[in-house]
């Protein structure tokens, strides 16, 4: 079968096969981190409960444009339980980590067979609708190679330095720097002020 790129022998002999059980998952990395899969049961994989969301979930195309341009994607959850309503709208933070992946599960549908990341970039927005008992949420993921077209602006201040670099001091005198008078040599030094 050509055009499996990358995939775990295990998944890609999985996929092979006549039967499929496949899953998507979805990991948002708020404060209180978001693993979700599509299907009834809840699974245990890479040292992660991933919370079954029960309802059919969908993904728009992952890919790029036809000018090679970077695009976003969109994944909505159907039928999440209404009590992550609050959850999801006090933590939702713009530009923190968004992950879409892909599985399959063994025969009785508990055990992870073959699991693959096929996206990744940043949660840009989301969109939560009220359907009394469950909720529906749609997060928008934007590419990092979105950043190509921003211009980065760097402010030479202590306070962007301690933002990148926290305990660096190199520019905590350089707004001083400028009312220091310089004394050049001249046979009298009188400071200038």
């Amino acid at each position: 079968m050509n055009g499996l790129r990358n995939l775990a022998p295990a998944l890609q002999s999985e996929i092979k096969k006549s039967e499929l059980r496949p899953f998507m998952g979805l990991h948002i990395n708020l404060p209180d981190p978001i693993y979700a899969v599509t299907g009834n049961a809840t699974i245990a994989y890479a040292g992660n409960e991933w919370t079954a969301i029960g309802g059919i979930a969908s993904i728009d195309t992952v890919g790029e444009g036809t000018d090679g341009s970077a695009t976003g994607v969109k994944a909505t959850l159907y039928q999440v339980p209404s009590e992550f309503r609050d959850d999801v709208a006090d933590q939702a933070v713009r530009g923190c980590l968004y992950e879409l992946y892909v599985g399959a599960l063994d025969v009785a549908y508990r055990n992870v067979v073959g699991f693959k990341k096929i996206w990744v970039g940043r949660l840009d927005s989301y969109e939560i609708t009220d359907a009394g008992e469950t909720i529906t949420v749609s997060a928008g993921g934007e590419s990092r190679m979105l950043d190509q077209r921003r211009p980065a602006i760097k402010r030479f201040t202590d306070w962007w330095q301690q933002r990148r670099y926290p305990g660096d001091v190199v520019f905590q005198y350089a707004a001083k720097m400028v009312e220091v008078p310089i004394l050049w040599a001249k046979a009298r030094q009188d400071a200038v002020l």
